[in-house]
């Protein structure tokens, strides 16, 4: 019975209530004891022995009963409670073990200064136990907080700085565009004549507005990789690489692009997956001029990760742009191209490198962490 007590408390998730219940039933031994020895002719009650361990015995449990009540009260959260009565335990067991040795050296004959001793030794076992649980935790929970705090304010900074950068992008492209679209629009509603459906002023309208709407959307796309809050879930990535291929064919019929797979391999990820890999499809064709152009896409699983890897056979990269490939664009440089790709890839804890460029062609390649499918319910 006291086994499966004892076990009982172990297990527990809850030290407060273990806590008062133990401390609890050491008081009532105790008062029980006492008063039993009250009434019986014994001299256990005038052995100075016995009487310190009583003085000992009483305020540590009713200190123990007290710090159960502010436990529960307190701001040490519920999931650290099973460390503190951890702490708590192995401390009055480890006392009680070690009183038992001092006893087998300083034998007594008297069974109650033996029940006192080693009801004294497991309560201030159990008391230092708690104490120290008690401060471990708290220690615990305050670097945590800290930790946290610190991960928060540098998280807030990166918001702020990414803010204030992209909101001065927006500001110079949109100005840009607008006084694009504005000036053409003007002078097309000042032709006296009518207005030449093949005229290039509506072409630029056109091109801007477009480019307008394409760098707004890839701002919205990488100020939601900041945001708090966001949920990633097992996604397909095979299945979203064909997504993005099949858009590229259908926008550029002239490109001819291979794909490469080996079935469903899922990572963690969100929606914004595909955008990844739809700007490195359309940064190769807008910025190459061969004739032919061809890009080779190949899904390979490796281990506990997946490699996307990119290579189309256009002119490369100039090398003047290779030092800031993958930096935040500064004002007046239009859209944020590989930039957005790679803040993308790395919100996945992916990566994205690039293997080659020159004038056989470029090679990109992306590497994620696998997940496991989502589970099929029934």
């Amino acid at each position: 019975m006291i086994y499966k007590y004892l076990r009982g408390l172990w297990s527990s998730n809850s030290a407060p209530r273990a806590v008062i219940s133990l401390s609890s039933l050491i008081l009532f031994w105790t008062t029980i004891e006492l008063v039993y020895l009250s009434l019986s002719d014994v001299s256990a009650l005038t052995d100075p022995r016995y009487l310190i361990g009583v003085l000992t015995i009483v305020p540590s449990c009713l200190g123990m009963i007290y710090g159960s009540h502010w436990l529960r009260e307190s701001e040490i959260s519920a999931d650290h409670h099973p460390r503190i009565r951890k702490y708590w335990l192995v401390g009055g067991i480890g006392f009680l073990v070690f009183n038992a040795g001092l006893m087998l050296f300083f034998p007594t004959e008297s069974v109650w200064i033996v029940l006192n001793w080693t009801r004294w030794a497991l309560t201030f076992g159990l008391v230092i136990g708690l104490i120290v649980g008690v401060a471990q935790t708290r220690a615990v929970t305050s670097r945590l907080a800290a930790e946290r705090e610190s991960l928060r304010a540098e998280h807030m900074e990166k918001q702020r700085n990414l803010i204030d950068q992209m909101n001065g992008l927006l500001r110079h492209e949109v100005l840009n565009s607008t006084q694009v679209i504005t000036g053409n629009a003007s002078s097309l509603m000042d032709s006296d004549g009518p207005v030449d459906p093949t005229d290039e002023r509506i072409e630029r309208i056109h091109r801007q507005g477009n480019e307008l709407t394409r760098v707004i959307q890839e701002v919205r796309v990488l100020l939601s990789t900041i945001e708090d809050g966001r949920e990633l879930e097992p996604i397909d990535l095979t299945n979203v690489v064909e997504t993005q291929v099949h858009k590229i064919r259908d926008q550029y019929p002239g490109v001819d692009v291979d794909l490469h797979c080996q079935g469903e391999i899922h990572v963690q990820a969100d929606e914004l997956l595909g955008r990844a890999f739809s700007n490195i499809f359309r940064n190769a064709v807008e910025h190459n001029d061969t004739a032919s152009l061809q890009i080779t896409v190949e899904i390979t699983r490796v281990d506990q990760s997946v490699t996307v890897t990119v290579e189309d056979n256009g002119g490369g990269i100039p090398e003047y742009k290779l030092p800031t490939l993958f930096d935040r664009p500064q004002v007046g440089d239009h859209g944020l191209g590989i930039y957005l790709v790679k803040e993308l890839t790395n919100s996945y804890d992916g990566t994205i490198e690039l293997l080659q460029t020159g004038e056989e062609g470029t090679v990109f390649q992306f590497r994620f962490p696998t997940a496991e499918p989502p589970s099929q319910g029934v």
